[in-house]
């Protein structure tokens, strides 16, 4: 197969769209497809082992989506492909679906989840819900990472859609452990002592909603002390201001601490030495910070959102508080540090193998030639 995906951001842009696209592409070229990228211009990713066409985001892309159109045609005269994979129904799916006919390739749209979370930003600007609508309408398979998800497409763009293939995301589990194990021998990068912290990652931003947690550490802020206990954040995102002057208030300097964005050693030493993990989100697809630390065998407390239940329910991993209720989060903060957590533990540990590489990439593989075949 030939294959393009074609999305709204990619490295160096580092989020869980940008990682699994990565992801997806490398497994696909290790199995001998010819992959390659199209994607608006966020700087240069550095070195990457296929060919990436950048493009300018369009002023006012919500009411010319299809104008993104023509990035696809010109990539198609220089390098041709044979299918679309593209994330997300807007804008890029429906830019897709309008030339595909036109290129004589196939659609496979994969439905992350930011277009169709019920506070996406972009559904008061006009053209937004049609557009949408019509971009997961007009593929030849849709790919899904959840059963909210699902239940998501079918109330946005109606129940006659194409086939919907379920793909859990993925991470190479044979590389990831490695990095625990290197990260079990190095010293601490940061001022935290192993499994005495609890460990919150994720951008920065809105949908997060940090400010909960910190307002139930609040609440909290003796019982960490006693129990020595720290609330660490990692990430970076636009709400960092504000989350970091909401701390000062508290008076919580000695409690929560901020490390920014981490990746690769540190990153890996954090997730392997930390006490649990909690996620705070009003909306996600299928997060892959959750699955990450569930890879790492942290108990997950997380908003009891649709994929939040969906992925607690199969892994049994962690458990929910009611979202955004401060007082429940606080009650459930306080079972991280009080219980017997190792039943979780042990269940993150058996559910692995539902989130490896090969199993992600052999989903992505067989919708992609389904599509064809179709």
């Amino acid at each position: 197969m030939r294959v393009c995906l074609f999305t709204p951001t990619f490295l160096p842009s580092v989020g869980g769209a940008e990682l699994a696209g990565d992801r997806i592409l490398r497994g696909l070229q290790s199995r001998g497809h010819e992959v390659q990228v199209v994607c608006q211009d966020h700087g240069e990713p550095g070195e990457l082992p296929y060919p990436v066409t950048r493009y300018k985001r369009p002023p006012a892309q919500h009411l010319w989506p299809e104008l993104l159109s023509k990035h696809l045609v010109r990539t198609h005269r220089k390098q041709a492909f044979d299918l679309v994979l593209a994330f997300y129904g807007y804008p890029t799916g429906y830019a897709a679906s309008r030339v595909k006919d036109k290129l004589g390739v196939k659609l496979v749209v994969s439905a992350r989840g930011a277009d169709l979370y019920p506070n996406f930003h972009a559904l008061r600007k006009p053209r937004v819900k049609a557009t949408i609508r019509a971009g997961y309408r007009g593929a030849d398979r849709i790919i899904s990472l959840s059963d909210w998800l699902d239940e998501r497409l079918r109330e946005v763009a109606g129940p006659d859609l194409p086939t919907i293939d379920r793909v859990l995301n993925g991470i190479n589990l044979e590389a990831f452990d490695r990095e625990l194990e290197s990260a079990s021998v190095m010293e601490s990068p940061f001022d935290l002592t192993p499994g005495k912290y609890v460990l919150h990652l994720a951008r920065v931003g809105p949908v997060k909603r940090q400010d909960l947690a910190v307002a139930a550490v609040t609440k909290l802020a003796d019982t960490f002390r006693s129990h020595g206990m720290k609330y660490v954040f990692v990430g970076q995102g636009e709400t960092l201001e504000g989350l970091c002057q909401q701390v000062e208030t508290a008076g919580l300097g000695d409690v929560v601490y901020f490390l920014g964005r981490q990746t690769g050693a540190t990153k890996h030493w954090l997730l392997k030495h930390a006490h649990g993990f909690v996620t705070t989100s009003r909306e996600e697809g299928m997060p892959n910070a959750v699955i990450e630390a569930i890879v790492a065998g942290l108990p997950v407390l997380a908003s009891d959102i649709g994929p939040h239940r969906e992925l607690m329910g199969l892994t049994k991993a962690g458990w929910t508080f009611r979202f955004p209720d401060v007082d429940d989060l606080a009650a459930q903060l306080i079972r991280i540090l009080d219980d017997d957590l190792s039943g979780y533990r042990d269940a993150a540990k058996c559910c692995r193998q539902m989130f490896s590489l090969d199993t992600m990439i052999d989903g992505y593989e067989r919708s992609l030639q389904a599509a064809l075949d179709g």
